[in-house]
């Protein structure tokens, strides 16, 4: 029996991240594989609604203001991630495994620790002598000259790479000179959920408007200028898709989208919907949204794993085209099977696993 280390976003405050993590371990269960799992580069969050009013607290001292402009420099930025994290990851790579595997998500990106968490791990794996594979990864664009560097050593010390979307494999191709194929989200990965008999209502999560605006350049999404617009558009949509009599559970995937849903709760009480209408406060669990979404009609939102994981569920997904990535999730994956889909995650997994 083979034991891998699984490296991912899974001490993140989104769903998503969670639902990679357990289709993978689900993949290598029914291998008989044994693993382990370690965030990719960040510690575990607390996703409860108590938790919110703790986040994004930061000191006005200063030490931390001047610490916060000395680290606007790339490369010092990434050399002091490398100081403080390489300890934590040289420490998980030197524990004997048959494999490392990074993935899935959107991991091969500018900006944040995800340039330097990559080489880090793929340094350490190589070292360690771990063969180290890149599952159902994605590729973002716009890396900077430093960030290129540690991205391109990590991609050639890899013994497999598969990417969850075809324009990742020209992204690495060109950015990197790296060789990468096909695999779908690892998300699909999960064994659907009993659905209810009688399924109804529609399920909403609307999206944080910081990720409207940095990604809806991308797409041939509607001028909004301001939240105030962009939480009227989601009104405004919600209310062309319900059903009269049919519930709205509001259900949100991050924790920033959880505040967002909160505004839009407050607006659908004023509404001719407001006796369908119910919140689900904070970011549930991954199986309790699962069973949510086991028994709505439709869900609709413009994050990518709550339309995968309502299609798994046997939900019908309304989107919301706010980025490439959820057009290129509908080009993908809107009309296919999910079981075809795990079919084809079976099969690499059986070949690292076997």
């Amino acid at each position: 029996m083979k034991t891998f280390l699984l490296v991912n976003e899974n001490g993140s405050d989104n769903i998503g991240d969670h639902a990679i993590n357990e289709g993978l371990k689900a993949l290598l269960s029914e291998l008989g594989c044994s693993y382990s799992s370690e965030p990719y580069s960040t510690t575990h969050v607390d996703l409860s609604v108590e938790s919110r009013n703790n986040n994004h607290q930061e000191s006005t001292s200063l030490i931390s203001r001047l610490r916060k402009s000395l680290l606007q420099f790339k490369p010092l930025y990434l050399l002091m991630w490398l100081l403080k994290h390489k300890g934590r990851i040289k420490q998980c790579c030197e524990v004997k495994y048959d494999g490392i595997v990074i993935g899935g998500g959107q991991l091969i990106l500018s900006g944040a620790a995800f340039p330097p968490a990559l080489y880090a791990w793929s340094y350490y794996a190589k070292k360690s002598g771990t063969p180290l594979y890149l599952l159902g990864v994605g590729c973002g664009e716009h890396f900077h000259k430093s960030e290129s560097w540690l991205v391109r050593r990590a991609l050639k010390l890899s013994n497999r790479i598969c990417v969850r979307e075809n324009e990742s494999i020209t992204k690495l191709s060109t950015y990197f000179d790296a060789k990468a194929e096909f695999c779908p989200d690892l998300a699909f990965g999960l064994q659907p959920l009993k659905s209810s008999a009688k399924r109804s209502g529609l399920m909403v999560g609307m999206t944080d408007y910081a990720v409207f605006q940095r990604y809806h350049h991308e797409v041939k999404a509607p001028t909004i200028n301001n939240y105030q617009e962009y939480l009227t558009a989601w009104y405004d949509k919600v209310m062309s898709v319900h059903m009269s009599g049919e519930p709205i559970v509001l259900a949100s995937t991050t924790l920033t989208d959880a505040q967002c849903n909160r505004d839009l709760y407050q607006l659908l009480l004023n509404s001719p919907a407001s006796n369908d209408v119910r919140l689900i406060d904070g970011v549930l669990p991954l199986d309790k949204y699962r069973q949510e979404l086991s028994q709505v009609r439709s869900v609709f939102s413009g994050r990518m794993h709550s339309l995968i994981l309502g299609k798994i569920e046997g939900a019908t997904i309304e989107p919301w085209i706010i980025s490439k990535k959820i057009e290129n999730f509908l080009g993908l994956y809107a009309q296919k099977d999910p079981a075809v889909l795990k079919q084809q995650l079976q099969v690499i997994a059986s070949e690292i696993g076997a």
